[in-house]
């Protein structure tokens, strides 16, 4: 499938690839590369009420590097 670059840098992934992956509105998606190609994968976020801001970014940061 081909997709466009927006001159914002964005992308829309088409809805074939969302459905077979389960990706849906919200979701996160890690983003990498391997030998010249752009890797994407869903990750599980899950949310900590009780911390700031600066911790739940630190705390996002730490669960993406994991997985």
């Amino acid at each position: 499938m081909l997709v466009k670059v927006s001159s914002k840098g964005l992308i829309t992934l088409p809805k074939p690839i969302r459905e077979e992956f389960g990706i849906d509105k919200g979701d996160y998606l890690a983003v990498s590369t391997e030998c010249s190609k752009i890797v994407f994968r869903k990750v599980k976020m899950e949310i900590d009420w009780e911390n700031s801001d600066d911790v739940w970014k630190e705390y996002a940061a730490k669960k993406l590097a994991e997985e």
